[in-house]
């Protein structure tokens, strides 16, 4: 379980996965020089007049969903007196963009970001950065498709020219709550039948 900062952990979880890989292939090591330039700004703030300003990989979280399959969770027991109400669970939806000064740097660089993340679907244990690190937890990312026409209107409200993008899923991120129910337990049920008439 985590808490609210579960959020900036995924995101340092998936940078520090690609960035893992990337940093070694010879290819595109040459564009990505640092691993800051696989950044969380949304693609418009890394395009000037409809050209990117340097060679980016952006990872910009754009929607985040509740899960439904967890949603109705029991509440965890505490103690005797006192239970919590289960946590929050998300799916997080990242469009991946990337941003080079060429159209087959940008071919590269999103092949070889797609093969990391299908050859990494689950991440858990020493892979998690941030407040997951070490943690139970893992994350299961898939590609989570947009049509033409809702890739088009993302890109009409960052108010820039469509450019290659890809879409993923990242699921179970859990926040957990600080609610609790205290009262006591049910310890006996006691059924009392009458016959009536």
């Amino acid at each position: 379980m985590s808490d609210y900062r579960v959020v900036n952990a995924v995101d340092e979880t998936l940078r520090a996965l690609l960035w893992s890989r990337i940093q070694f292939d010879s290819e595109l090591a040459s564009i990505f020089l640092s691993e800051t330039q696989l950044t969380f700004e949304p693609p418009y703030m890394l395009i000037e007049n409809d050209k990117p300003i340097g060679d980016d990989l952006s990872i910009f979280l754009y929607r985040v969903l509740e899960n439904g399959d967890m949603k109705n969770r029991p509440l965890e027991q505490l103690n005797t007196s006192t239970q919590r109400y289960p946590p929050l669970s998300l799916n997080l939806f990242y469009l991946v963009t990337p941003l080079t000064k060429s159209t087959d740097n940008d071919h590269r660089v999103l092949s070889k970001t797609m093969q990391i993340l299908y050859d990494n679907a689950v991440v858990n244990g020493s892979e998690l950065q941030g407040v997951l690190k070490d943690s139970a937890e893992e994350l299961r990312i898939t590609m989570a498709p947009l049509n033409l026409e809702d890739l088009n209107k993302l890109w009409t409200s960052f108010m820039r020219p469509l450019r290659l993008s890809v879409s993923y899923e990242v699921k179970v991120a859990y926040i957990d709550s600080e609610r609790e129910r205290t009262g006591e337990l049910v310890r006996r049920k006691r059924l009392e039948f009458r016959q009536s008439g």
